[in-house]
């Protein structure tokens, strides 16, 4: 699922570009000769990430460092031989990382089958699939979380009181673990993953009315092992910019993104939960249903007054602590984007896959009557999409953007097979055959992941027209070069970070200090003092409009 598209896909705007090139000029400070680094692109060194000139502190630093590293390992040390793929590395790591903690989790829940259908849920959905394509922070944080989860997972299984011994059993490495998991969480991505760790622990608590149990997690050690991980950097970050200013970043990050929408990400209540229908679309099916059932089984109690944990279903109140409070803080902060319910993915993915088989043995309440719903019929439709969007990269792939008659037969040839993945699908859904609807929609998304990742996407050039630019403006001359009136970070990462963006208005004094200088800008914004030497149209994806860009020089008079 995750190799197609994984080395061929360019840098994609805006954040893993952003990600890349930060990782980059970090491994530059340290790998570069003295003599060839930029003062104003390496000052940062491991310390501070630098996106061209300007620091980047929003974000903590351990995916810079193992970006860094990766891009280091594979080029041997050199910079200047390093690739996007490298980068992204340690998304992909964390992604299968993710999928087999998932895998042990489920099957020490619940049993090997809803073990291994969790697991290959979770590795499927779309979601899981495009961030492990990318070099950003949010697939490292979601591992460390899932693994800091199941170490709070053994510790609440072992240290809860017994009713017969009365003492707490916990084994001993997991509290340990726990906390550095935490730790490198935090590192990671700030505050997600010790919000999810507290927030299932207290709901854990606070529905068992049990409290003693959290003394097993060591909550000492655990502040010792944060404050360990995490103030070094701090200290070092605020000697260098100051801990005013650098407290500021923290605070709009973490409460300005809750308490208001940041760059335009708006959404109301309910976003992540209709998102969640597509993004772990196949498994998404059954999800409402089984979530409602581990809520019977797993709660005693009406739903009034939820008054204790079951004993003998503990896997479903643990299952339903991690997600449902850290779900309602998502659903609740102003700042929304669909990737930030990851964490909670792996709970989705277990109980949805529990529920299948429940549904299977005839366990699920409501599943019969819910075949004939709006609900299961719309279902289909992300199939069918899917299907459809391989013919159509197909008959583009022969009369379009580029021309290879091996990969269109490839991609006819996957259309072929989701379609009869469809029809299959759609057949077991009437019959209730649940495990074989879920395996056909898990062969659909292996047909997404080969032909529109790993065939089509990659040679698009209209998506990817920014390196095109970037070529055209290379091959213009050995200058500086500039961007007027466009902006996107893919184009600091193809130019390491040696661009300009200049405004208008301040693009005589440019070309005045860059006489050989090459300037992007659109087209209609070409004036008599330019003279052109290529022209760019493409689809900018990050605004959903199309550009028509051009490549220009100064004018110089001919003397004629």
């Amino acid at each position: 699922m995750y190799l197609p598209g994984f080395f061929t896909i360019p840098p994609v705007d805006r954040d893993e570009s952003r990600f890349a090139q930060a990782s980059r000029q970090m491994f530059e400070s340290v790998a570069l000769p003295a003599g060839e680094r930029d003062a104003g692109l390496h000052s940062g060194g491991l310390v501070v990430p630098m996106v061209a000139s300007k620091p980047r502190l929003n974000k903590p630093p351990l995916i810079y460092w193992l970006q860094a590293a990766s891009a280091a390992a594979f080029t041997g040390g050199d910079p200047l031989r390093d690739a996007i793929w490298m980068y992204r590395v340690p998304s992909l790591l964390a992604g299968i990382v993710t999928v087999l903690a998932t895998w042990r989790m489920g099957l020490a829940m619940f049993d090997p089958r809803a073990g291994w259908l969790g697991a290959a849920l979770l590795a499927v959905a779309p979601v899981f699939v495009w961030e492990a394509h990318q070099a950003r922070a949010d697939m490292v944080m979601v591992a460390f979380t899932t693994l800091a989860v199941w170490q709070l997972r053994r510790i609440w299984r072992g240290g809860v009181v017994s009713e017969r011994a009365g003492a707490l059993r916990a084994p001993r490495a997991a509290a340990p673990l726990l906390w550095l998991f935490t730790a490198l969480g935090i590192l990671t991505k700030g505050p997600i993953t010790p919000m999810v760790i507290v927030l299932t622990a207290l709901s854990l608590s606070v529905l068992a009315r049990e409290f003693r149990w959290l003394r097993a997690t060591r909550p000492l050690l655990g502040a010792l092992v944060v404050l360990g991980g995490v103030a070094p950097w701090v200290y070092l970050v605020a000697e260098r910019v100051g801990f005013a200013e650098y407290w500021g970043i923290v605070y709009g990050e973490v409460l300005g993104r809750a308490g208001s929408a940041r760059e335009g990400h708006w959404g109301p209540p309910g976003y992540h939960l209709v998102l969640l229908v597509v993004l772990f679309w196949p498994g998404s099916l059954l999800t409402a249903l089984a979530v409602g059932r581990a809520f019977r089984r797993g709660l005693r109690g009406s739903w009034r007054r939820i008054r204790a944990v079951r004993s003998t279903r503990r896997p479903e109140a643990f299952l339903l602590a991690w997600l449902v409070p850290s779900w309602i803080v998502f659903e609740l902060s102003f700042t929304k984007l669909p990737h930030y319910t990851m964490p909670l993915y792996p709970a989705v993915a277990m109980l949805t896959a529990r529920g299948v088989f429940a549904a299977m043995s005839s366990a699920l309440p409501g599943v019969a009557k819910a075949v004939h719903r709006l609900g299961f019929a719309l279902w289909c439709v992300p199939g069918l999409l899917i299907t459809f969007g391989l013919g159509a990269a197909a008959y583009s792939s022969l009369g379009g953007h580029w021309n290879e008659r091996p990969s269109a037969l490839l991609l006819w040839s996957l259309q072929i097979v989701s379609l009869g993945a469809v029809i299959v699908a759609i057949g077991a859904l009437r019959r209730g055959a649940w495990l074989g609807v879920h395996l056909c929609g898990g062969l659909i998304m292996v047909c997404l992941s080969v032909g529109l990742l790993g065939g089509y996407l990659s040679r698009v050039e209209r998506v990817w027209f920014t390196t095109e630019l970037v070529e055209k403006a290379r091959s213009a001359g050995g200058g500086p070069i500039a961007s007027s009136g466009f902006q996107e970070d893919s184009l600091v990462y193809l130019t390491r970070g040696r661009i300009e963006f200049v405004r208008p208005e301040a693009e005589v004094a440019w070309w005045a200090a860059n006489l050989e200088g090459v300037m992007i800008m659109p087209r209609e914004q070409v004036g008599r003092v330019h003279t052109v030497v290529g022209e760019v149209e493409g689809l900018r994806y990050t605004k959903g409009r199309v550009e028509q860009l051009a490549v220009v020089k100064r004018w110089e008079p001919t003397g004629d």
